[in-house]
């Protein structure tokens, strides 16, 4: 009986602890079986929501609106005629029924173009390669935040044309710029300083993080978006040094609850769904329980700091 009620106590200071940040949340985010609270993370619907329609399409930008994700990333680069369009490789040839570099072909060229590869591309026929502008005009219609990776292709002279276009959009408050392109985070950071700016790193050349890290301080970026292979000691690394993290690209529970008990809360995904939650506010209180249990290292962790 005392065990029993030792346990209940136990139990009842937890939840204590819990619900006024749960009181807080409106609504909860899923995970596919996993919940946290809205207001602690930011899901991106990589290259729009690409797993249920073409990637860096007009559709795929329109179903990461309709789920209810909080950004949209795509890929843009520059046509020979300085059109700023959306596309992930340097070439029409993998995702269009056409080929050439970007670079060397014209706008009315890449629109004469059909999507035709992608998930579930038979369902969107007639798709067109979709222009910078129209993909910033999805996120406004859905108040979504447009995340705009600028591929190396693009060249850094091209930079200021991509500040005026941005600059004229009256929601450019909402935008975030991320890239490969050293050269190209600092060129658009200085054009825009207002705008948060990331440098976007891959899986490989650990021992050059320190560089990276050191680059973006001096070039007053704000972080670094890591790709999901990278462990908590570079996360650590990047936030002692006064950058914030993103993470791309998670589509596995295991992987995104890692990255959250981490203190990453910018999660870019292919797969995963924000959802508002089901079930009773027994079922809620669940839910939220866990989320406070996962994060309680990181609870700990931070008091620690403050002591």
């Amino acid at each position: 009986m005392k065990k029993t009620l030792s346990l209940f106590l136990v139990l009842m200071l937890v939840l204590g602890c819990m619900l006024p940040a749960f009181a807080a949340s409106e609504t909860l985010s899923v995970y596919s079986s996993y919940i946290i609270p809205t207001d602690s993370v930011r899901m991106t619907a990589h290259r729009g929501y690409s797993a249920v329609a073409p990637e860096n399409t007009l559709p795929s930008f329109k179903k990461a609106g309709e789920y209810g994700f909080w950004g949209a990333e795509c890929d843009t680069s520059v046509t020979a005629d300085g059109v700023w369009v959306i596309m992930h490789d340097d070439s029409v040839d993998r995702t269009t029924d056409g080929e050439g570099r970007i670079g060397d072909l014209t706008f009315d060229e890449i629109r004469s173009l059909t999507i035709d590869a992608g998930n579930n591309v038979e369902q969107y026929p007639n798709t067109k390669v979709p222009t910078l502008t129209e993909y910033l005009d999805v996120c406004k219609e859905f108040g979504m935040h447009p995340v705009i990776e600028i591929k190396e292709c693009a060249g850094v002279e091209n930079m200021e044309s991509l500040a005026r276009l941005l600059s004229s959009r009256e929601e450019k408050d909402m935008f975030t710029i991320i890239s490969f392109g050293w050269d190209i985070c600092a060129r658009i950071k200085e054009l825009l300083p207002d705008t948060p700016v990331y440098i976007l790193i891959g899986g490989a050349a650990e021992d050059n993080f320190p560089n990276t890290v050191q680059f973006a301080v001096e070039n007053k970026l704000d972080g670094i978006d890591f790709a999901y292979v990278w462990g908590r000691d570079m996360v650590k690394l990047a936030e002692k040094s006064g950058l914030k993290t993103m993470v791309w690209t998670l589509d596995d529970i295991e992987s995104a609850e890692r990255y959250y008990r981490w203190g990453v809360r910018d999660i870019t995904t292919n797969s995963l769904t924000p959802t508002k939650p089901e079930g009773n506010i027994f079922q809620q209180i669940l839910w939220a329980l866990r989320d406070f249990l996962n994060s309680l290292p990181q609870r700990i962790e931070n008091l620690f700091k403050a002591a």
